[in-house]
């Protein structure tokens, strides 16, 4: 048989199982695996070199810190407490609460961050964070400053933030973006030491009227420096992409394997079927070359698409990024039932059961797939 069938079954799966069924043989299903984990990795560097993401201060790619500053209370220094807030954040898994207690002005400072370069073209462009201000009298701050430090403390650049702060709300998120650089205006330097190409820190300093003295409570989240550069995720994660997406498709594959294998076993028991569970394994092992079609066709619609720019706050061009939204759920969706019309032929093949019988158990089989699919 070519290849054990595995390309015949998607042409002639009559056939095919007829032959598999005398003499049934996990083989077919393991080259469908390996297709599988091919595919897989294929379309996900395929992926990876479509998405351009922007250079950023800390770098956003870290999956299991992508939110440095505001994840750790240790590196800022305030008048206030600075506990870490994990019940309210934007990303990552905290944010980083300054609390006082009756006063009317509450500052923090986050030092020793490096030389930031925010002045050649390959630098910096923006500062860009997040902030949270509660007052229980609800009153905006009165004042409110932005710093950052060149080389030391006495060295700085000085932003007036008060504009900004008294459009926001109480007790609700509100992002700024400050351009920073030398062709940034109303930023105002402390001596002329200062350099835009050495930012060693930053501090935030808001300022209440004396009637609005209280309990005062300010978070910060998603703080980074932004360039205007963009670089190909591949350029980062292609040594990551091997393995991890070889391992999460043997591991997805096997679970729909195993799963689906079983559930149809077990319906075919409903139905007197007295075929071995082994029978079903490879009836559902052969059904799967769906998913390798799947992933082939991924590649194809990531080699064919535009790249997408990706920011903290977005991805551009919007209708590209649908494109492929809505491609991809429709393909997760539909092409399993691929699946099941092959694997009620293979379970008519092996027990003479009528097909529509058959395709019962076939998409009992296959529910596990759904359900999985729904509860991830």
């Amino acid at each position: 048989m070519f290849a054990y069938g595995i390309f015949k079954i998607m042409y002639s799966p009559f056939k095919t199982f007829k032959e598999m069924i005398q003499n049934p043989k996990y083989i077919g299903p393991i080259l469908i695996m390996i297709l599988f984990v091919l595919a897989s990795i294929g379309s996900e560097y395929a992926r990876a070199s479509k998405l351009h993401v922007q250079q950023t201060l800390p770098s956003t790619l870290d999956l299991y810190n992508p939110d440095p500053w505001t994840e750790n209370c240790t590196m800022w220094i305030s008048n206030g407490e600075i506990p870490c807030n994990s019940n309210d954040f934007l990303l990552g898994h905290k944010s980083i609460q300054f609390s006082i207690t009756n006063n009317d002005t509450l500052w923090m400072k986050l030092e020793n961050i490096g030389q930031i370069n925010c002045l050649s073209t390959d630098g910096y462009k923006n500062l860009t964070f997040c902030i949270k201000w509660i007052n229980p009298t609800a009153d905006p701050p009165q004042n409110a400053s932005l710093y950052l430090f060149s080389m030391d403390t006495t060295d700085h650049f000085y932003y007036d933030l008060a504009e900004l702060i008294n459009q926001t709300e109480n007790d609700k998120w509100n992002n700024f973006t400050i351009p920073v650089g030398f062709d940034a205006g109303q930023w105002v330097n402390s001596s002329a030491q200062t350099a835009w190409n050495n930012i060693t820190g930053l501090k935030l300093d808001l300022v209440w009227a004396q009637s609005s003295r209280s309990n005062l409570t300010i978070l910060v989240d998603r703080l980074y420096f932004q360039s205007a550069n963009f670089e190909p995720l591949i350029n980062s994660m292609g040594s990551i992409i091997v393995a991890r997406n070889a391992f999460n498709a043997v591991t997805t594959f096997s679970i729909y394997w195993m799963l689906s294998g079983m559930a149809m076993f077990i319906a075919g028991k409903l139905f007197r079927i007295k075929a071995e569970f082994k029978v079903f394994l490879i009836i559902v092992g052969y059904a799967l070359i769906a998913m390798v079609v799947m992933q082939v066709l991924f590649n194809i619609l990531y080699l064919l698409i535009s790249p997408l720019y990706i920011t903290i706050d977005a991805i551009s061009p919007t209708s590209v990024f649908q494109t492929i939204i809505l491609f991809t759920s429709s393909m997760v969706l539909l092409l399993p039932v691929w699946s099941i019309i092959i694997s009620s032929i293979g379970v008519h093949t092996a027990s003479d059961l009528p097909l529509s019988k058959s395709a019962v158990i076939a998409i009992i089989g296959f529910l596990p797939y759904y359900v999985l699919l729904f509860i991830a």
